[in-house]
């Protein structure tokens, strides 16, 4: 079992979160603080030109445990996550959290995540789509497009999961470690569905936690219909040619992924 000291990484994504980014961090600090954890939040921001990174960078003069990845531009939320872990798993964290910035996903499901962890489970998903979940301020055709989106991932793609789009979640370092190793193409939100579907092949212990969505207060959705056209051929590609390990690391391509990053430290 866990012990009370285990460190955790939770993983933000940012593009023009300048209002949202601050009390997100200082709820998830305070929830995990409360739990006995030692939390690190791992912000990866795309160049907001609303000034998300400065305001985050504000922030770390007075809280150590925040780490900012800052990247020249809108490079998607699946390679987000993925630089996310990266770092994560280079600070020898136990568990990642991902979630949202923008308030949509709320800090008391954290506690609930974690606790499936410590059960035994290797993944956690926060669903709106299991008995005691739901949405909240979302339009009907938004509702419509999600549950049609889930049900063609659940039943083409056999995840077995009721809420494949979920970017909420809580996951062992093994897991991720795990994941890394799988070749997965998407780079945008459909990266959260292909990763839904390699996970589901991992022969994982999956948990789903009910949750409710909040939808989102200030700010804009970053959803557009090319994630939608995205999102349709990622299932057709899935379904077609379906999941694989990579078969080599080319220390070339990953050096100059790295170069874009700009790590910036917690102490100015």
């Amino acid at each position: 079992m866990p012990e009370r000291s285990e460190k955790i990484a939770v993983i933000i994504p940012t593009y023009n979160e300048k209002d949202n980014i601050g009390r997100i961090i200082s709820e998830m600090l305070s929830v995990l603080r409360s739990l006995g954890k030692s939390p690190e939040i791992v912000v990866v921001d795309d160049n907001s030109p609303d000034g998300t990174a400065s305001l985050v960078q504000s922030l770390q003069s007075k809280e150590e445990n925040i780490i900012l990845l800052k990247r020249p531009g809108k490079l998607g939320l699946g390679s987000a996550y993925v630089e996310g872990y990266k770092r994560a798993l280079n600070e020898r964290v136990n568990c990642i959290i991902q979630m949202d910035a923008d308030l949509s996903h709320p800090t008391n499901t954290a506690p609930d995540l974690l606790a499936a962890i410590e059960e035994g489970y290797d993944l956690a998903i926060a669903s709106r789509y299991i008995h005691g979940g739901g949405i909240k301020s979302w339009t009907w055709k938004r509702r419509i497009m999600s549950k049609a989106a889930n049900y063609l991932v659940r039943v083409l793609l056999r995840t077995g999961l009721r809420d494949n789009t979920s970017g909420y979640r809580a996951m062992r370092a093994a897991s991720v470690k795990e994941l890394m190793q799988y070749e997965i193409q998407s780079s945008g939100f459909s990266y959260l569905v292909e990763a839904a579907v390699v996970l589901s092949r991992m022969k994982l212990k999956i948990k789903e936690i009910p949750f409710t969505y909040e939808g989102r207060e200030i700010g804009e959705t970053k959803l557009s219909f090319i994630e939608i056209i995205r999102f349709l051929a990622t299932v057709g590609r899935l379904l077609v040619f379906g999941t694989r390990k990579k078969t080599i690391l080319s220390g070339g391509t990953l050096g100059r992924a790295a170069e874009k990053i700009q790590i910036v430290p917690t102490r100015l």
